[in-house]
């Protein structure tokens, strides 16, 4: 025996100087277990006992202290388990991955497993708990105990212990509870009545729980646990301070220690009370105060936690444990065992290896089905919480699944699907909650995709708009359809019609307005340009493939090519050098030869591009409408399509756009007569084209996309995407009225004027000799006599041309509108001013612009077409327009620009979609103020000028190749 006269060992182990002192208490030996909480590093919960281990332990779940004061019938097991804080510090230390529930489930079993081994081992419980209020969580402990020892414990202990010394129950007794709170509330009095009174709440409070939860019967076989009726089972310390914070105590001393007087205040209060009359003064008698000190000490020694344990180790002695227990008791009832020290440990041995050890090894098997059982699914019975989150989780599923299906259509699509399961998945997650939760939404996805995809699919399929395709994706159907419909206009523009979203480009440019052309009055009679197109030699044709339809990605390509050596790179640039200089010398030879020769080409030297000049008379009309229509036939398609197609290079536009908008009148160079008598007869005589061009002209593989500058003249589009059709003559146009409703429907109200453009052109004859010059004026002479009046004023050389022009914009809607700037919507006719059609005609005009229409959103307008009524007058109007979007420049794809008959109404119809090399390109969702050419933009200097051929009569309005400079 030590110095603090009590032994202490590590079960199962029994010291040799100990056995004796065990032996000889015989059938008198009451086992206390003390189990509960601990803060201290050792896990040591019998500081209240003035006990702790000899030598500093690593503390481990499972591990039992025994302690033993000679001359005591008690015998203390000290459990450690994970309610001791350095024994869960431990565990957590040990995991490589946390997750917080399953680990607080395996502390939790472990707990039971301990708590089941005192509950049969032990007389006494002592539950140590370190707050000063009771812990409500322990009541669930209970309760698993009580399920556990109940449904698995009693099945499986009686058939394994066999014929043993503890009863049928495997246990010693109903072990009686008894509960130590190390701290007392600092807040209340540590008086007698103080202490006295709030220990009695305590344990009402705590007997009302056991008992409302079935913890404690009055049945001993059966209850789990025993309170006794006229004893004390709760314990506060109240006069000794356990564990006290050292930082805390040393703030106090210091607070003393600066608050203590000085001598000079001591000697002062010496002299005040020497003033007194006789000793004692002021103070009650000594008698009362000693006989209340003398109560409240005999109270301080005998409140100790063993005093108060020692009470219920005499009713054990008494053999009255369970007497004061129970209320009713039978007289069959099991009265507690006692056992001496050897017989006990034998017992407790066998417990100890049934219920922890065999459990802790891992893979242990048992022919007992129900401790096996007990072994293998003991967390699983205990985790009530899973299956409290399993069920929460299951009907939070089967009601997002039903919310999922109740609220999804017949055919839907997978923005629909999204919408839908974010909706299934809200309602889950307010009625699932724990960790099962992410299991569940994973299962609803699954389901939801299932449901979706049995037959409800949407086929998704995007326009050329981007709105995707409303049929079913396993049904089969001849064409997609979005169920967006817009309202759009035919070529000529006087018929408007419901068209449905275009998923090819061939619906978007060219089957829509052909299906509006047969049902307009108008599109049938109008004379129209032939676009050159793809016209096959047998029936297995194809789409070019993508680099020979687009050889401009090949240039691109090569840039991505590794770098060549020095000495390539240097052989390269002589090379470059040496071919630049031939070409140089080439194009000097070429220049003196065509200064010799006349110039008669494909351009008939006649082309300048038109410039603006400030005229004065805005109202001019131009009337009569004779050979004009004549005028504007062109060649058949078989013919045109056999013509060479080439690209049309970019020019710059700055310089020439700054010199005509200046006012200066435009040059025009007129022909000799003889040059044009010696073309027509070489045309006369050549009927067949040219067999180069042929060659050119691909006849097996089509262009799968719209014309532009980088796409070749190999190949040729399968369709036309653009329309220039002649809709009238001028005179159908009246300037003071705009366009009517019954000839342009569907323009908003002042928006519906084309602006004027007056166009001041010098004629400058070229140098005739004199048998030349005779012959030329005797047939202007002819042709003056044949032509009674001229509808163009004329002062010398020199004519002025009055042109009407108008960019119309269309939005989805049907709306339609003109435009007197690029940024400006025409309003009517205040809006026309002076210089009004230049701002259109020598800027560049924005693809798309928001509409004024009045809507819930804001819609984009595009640029559909561009009305042209053309003067009377011995010029044609030439155009070539070039439309940027993106990277690309799209064109006619023509190489023989159309010309415009005089003093006729021509409408040019752009593309409603352009398509690049390898992709669509969308029109944007929304356009800002001070991006407007961000979608695209049609550039400026679209206009050219050219000489009507006389010697062609009727036929003049045939094309002819034409080469101009853009504005």
């Amino acid at each position: 025996m030590n110095y603090r006269k009590y032994y202490t060992w590590q079960y199962p182990e029994t010291p040799e100087d100990v056995a004796p002192l065990l032996a000889e208490l015989k059938e008198s030996l009451v086992i206390v277990g003390v189990i509960g909480r601990s803060k201290c590093t050792q896990a040591n919960k019998m500081c209240a006992f003035d006990m702790e281990p000899d030598v500093p332990t690593s503390p481990s779940d499972g591990q039992i202290q025994c302690y033993y004061k000679p001359g005591t019938n008690t015998l203390l097991l000290h459990f450690q388990t994970t309610h001791d804080e350095a024994v869960m510090t431990k565990l957590l230390l040990q995991q490589t991955s946390l997750q917080f529930d399953s680990f607080y489930e395996q502390m939790r079993c472990r707990f039971v497993r301990s708590m089941l081994l005192a509950l049969h081992i032990c007389h006494i419980l002592v539950y140590v708990e370190t707050s000063p209020t009771f812990d409500t969580s322990l009541v669930t402990i209970f309760q698993l105990l009580k399920f556990v020892w109940e449904q698995q414990v009693q099945e499986f202990l009686p058939q394994l212990l066999g014929d043993d010394m503890m009863g049928e129950r495997g246990r010693l007794c109903a072990p009686r509870m008894l509960f130590l709170f190390e701290n007392y509330p600092a807040d209340e009095e540590q008086t007698r009545e103080a202490i006295s009174a709030y220990e009695f709440r305590t344990e009402d409070s705590i007997y009302e729980l056991l008992r409302q939860h079935n913890i404690i019967t009055n049945n001993p076989n059966s209850s789990l646990l025993a309170l006794p009726n006229n004893k004390q089972f709760v314990f506060f310390n109240a006069y000794e301070q356990l564990r006290p914070d050292h930082l805390l105590c040393a703030i106090e001393q210091l607070q003393q220690t600066m608050l203590k007087p000085d001598a000079k205040e001591e000697e002062e209060d010496l002299e005040i009370l020497a003033l007194a009359p006789f000793e004692g003064f002021v103070k009650p008698y000594g008698e009362f105060y000693e006989a209340k000190e003398s109560e409240e000490q005999l109270y301080r020694e005998q409140h100790t936690i063993w005093q108060f344990l020692q009470r219920h180790v005499q009713d054990a002695l008494d053999g009255c444990f369970d007497r004061g227990s129970f209320k009713q008791l039978s007289p069959f009832t099991a009265q507690c065992v006692l056992m001496n020290y050897e017989n006990w440990h034998k017992e407790s041995t066998s417990l100890h290896q049934l219920l922890l050890q065999n459990a802790q090894v891992e893979g242990y098997s048992s022919s007992n089905v129900s401790y096996q059982c007990y072994l293998s699914s003991l967390e699983k019975c205990l985790n009530y919480e899973r299956k409290f989150w399993s069920q929460l989780s299951e009907l939070g599923l089967k009601k997002g699944i039903s919310c999922y299906k109740h609220a999804a259509p017949a055919i839907y699509g997978n923005s629909m699907h999204q919408q839908l399961l974010a909706d299934a998945k809200l309602v889950l997650e307010d009625e699932g909650r724990g960790p099962y939760t992410e299991a569940a939404l994973l299962k609803l996805g699954e389901v939801c995709a299932k449901f979706w995809q049995d037959g409800r699919q949407q086929c998704e399929q995007l326009s050329l708009r981007g709105n995707p395709c409303t049929q079913p994706k396993e049904l089969p159907h001849e064409k997609h359809c979005s169920g967006v419909v817009h309202i759009s206009s035919c070529n000529c523009g006087r018929t408007q019609g419901r068209r449905e979203d275009p998923f090819t480009l061939r619906q978007a440019n060219y089957e829509y307005y052909e299906h509006m052309a047969s049902m307009c009055n108008l599109c049938v009679k109008v004379k129209k340009f032939q676009f050159p197109i793809f016209a096959p030699s047998s029936s297995e044709y194809r789409a070019a493939a993508f680099e020979a339809a687009f050889p401009s990605l090949l240039q691109s390509k090569g840039r991505d090519e590794p770098a060549a050596t020095a000495e390539e790179q240097l052989q390269s640039e002589l090379n470059s050098q040496q071919v630049e200089e031939d070409e140089r010398k080439q194009q000097q030879q070429l220049e003196a030869e065509e200064e010799e020769k006349p110039q008669h080409s494909l351009n008939n030297g006649c082309s300048q591009p038109l410039s603006a000049t400030y005229g004065s008379d805005l109202n001019m009309s131009i009337a009569g409408f004779g050979d004009s229509l004549r005028e504007g036939e062109v060649e058949d398609s078989t013919e045109i399509s056999s013509q060479m197609c080439s690209s049309l290079g970019t020019q710059s536009s700055t310089h020439s756009s700054q010199s005509n908008s200046s006012g200066s009148e435009l040059v025009l160079q007129l022909k000799h007569d003889t040059v044009i008598d010696e073309c027509c007869e070489s045309q006369a005589e050549s009927t067949e084209p040219p067999a180069q061009l042929n060659e050119l002209a691909s006849t097996t593989e089509y262009l799968p996309g719209l014309v532009h500058i980088s796409s070749g003249c190999e190949l040729l589009p399968l369709f036309p995407s653009w329309s220039l059709a002649c809709v009238g003559p001028s005179s159908i146009y009246s300037h003071n009225t705009g366009l009517q409703e019954h000839f342009q429907s569907g323009f908003l109200s002042g928006a519906n004027f084309l602006l004027p453009w007056d166009v001041h052109v010098r004629l400058v004859q070229p140098h005739k000799q004199p048998q030349q010059s005779q012959q030329h004026s005797t047939q202007q002479q002819q042709q003056l006599n044949h032509k009674k009046s001229q509808r163009y004023r004329k002062q010398g050389d020199r004519v002025a041309l009055k042109i009407f022009v108008g960019f119309e914009y269309e939005c989805s809607r049907g709306h339609r509108f003109m435009m007197c700037s690029p940024d400006r919507v025409l309003r009517g006719g205040a809006d026309i001013e002076r210089d009004t059609c230049i701002k259109v005609v020598n800027n560049n005009m924005p693809l798309y612009f928001p509409c004024p229409c009045r809507g819930q959103s804001t819609f984009l307008a595009q640029l559909m077409r561009i009305h042209v009524v053309t003067p009377k007058a011995p010029v044609n109007i030439i155009l070539d327009p070039k439309v940027l979007v993106g990277k690309y420049t799209f064109t006619l794809g023509c190489n023989i620009l159309p010309r415009l008959s005089q003093s006729a109404y021509w409408i040019l119809r752009l593309p409603n979609v352009y398509q690049g090399d390898d992709m669509l390109i969308a029109p944007p969702q929304k356009l800002e103020t001070d991006e407007i050419m961000s979608g695209g933009c049609l550039l400026a200097g679209m206009f050219g000028i050219a000489e009507t051929d006389a010697a062609d009569g009727n036929e003049a309005g045939q094309l002819s190749g034409l080469t101009f400079t853009r504005l």
